[in-house]
């Protein structure tokens, strides 16, 4: 890939009359979290990002060419992603459903090759999931299921990875594990967008961060330079001071009733 290009970029992006006018970049290394009130588009964003749905106007661009030009395998050789609702109920152990990730290295008359079954494996042990590779999903906690579902994106073998709220409805042990984990891809080389709701967990985990206000973008750069005091008033109507924490070093908020 040629360095000048960006990873994924979007150029003039608007779907219907949820988001409008989005002009973003990202390169590999990032760990970009997609923050705002509930509703703004962040999922919508997400599935373009993922050629699931097509921008009503502009284009999304992986590696300099256009998405939507690229059939669903090809696309799954570059971009893994991750809905927000993981399946609880499914028949499927995690060992099967690590292997679906492998689709699009599938042929018809040939099950998974060598290669594919020690992508498998490594994504399972890298998500320590080798104790429950033959339990099925509907057997798991919350956070396991998760990790089932990092662990099939890996397995991909794509370079990047889009998760819609892979933290949500998690206990903090486990949404600090996430996202830990999401932050080792990022610097092992992955560019890794995920949707967050936990303004703090995002400050503290993510290289950049873009900020989503009425289907646009109100702001994209680092954490501190993001969660300002006048932005969570505009975008959250809350009132708020931001300051360093002097234990951990990291941006925290402080807010009223």
């Amino acid at each position: 890939m040629d360095d000048n290009l960006w990873a994924l970029s979007l150029d003039n992006v608007s779907y219907r009359k949820v988001l409008s006018g989005l002009n973003l970049q990202w390169q590999y290394g990032q760990l970009i979290g997609l923050i705002g009130p509930n509703g703004v588009g962040k999922s919508t964003l997400l599935r373009m990002l993922a050629g699931v749905w097509r921008p009503t106007q502009g284009h999304v661009y992986l590696e300099g060419k256009p998405l939507h030009a690229l059939t669903a395998r090809q696309r799954a050789k570059h971009v893994a992603y991750l809905p927000q609702q993981m399946p609880e109920t499914a028949v499927f152990t995690v060992r099967q459903y690590v292997e679906m990730g492998r689709y699009a290295y599938r042929t018809a008359w040939k099950g998974l090759g060598p290669d594919s079954r020690e992508a498998v494996e490594k994504a399972i042990d890298a998500l320590d999931l080798s104790s429950y590779s033959d339990v099925y999903l509907d057997h798991l906690s919350g956070g396991e299921r998760q990790r089932a579902g990092m662990a099939r994106c890996i397995a991909q073998g794509s370079r990047i990875i889009l998760l819609d709220e892979p933290i949500s409805n998690l206990d903090l042990y486990y949404q600090v594990d996430i996202l830990h984990r999401l932050e080792e891809l990022a610097k092992a080389g992955y560019l890794v967008v995920a949707a967050i709701h936990n303004l703090e967990l995002a400050a503290r985990y993510c290289t950049a961060l873009v900020l989503l206000n009425k289907g646009r973008v109100y702001a994209h750069s680092s954490p501190e330079q993001v969660l300002t005091e006048q932005a969570l008033r505009d975008v959250f109507q809350v009132s708020a001071k931001t300051y360093t924490d002097p234990y951990s070093g990291f941006l925290r908020l402080s807010h009223q009733a």
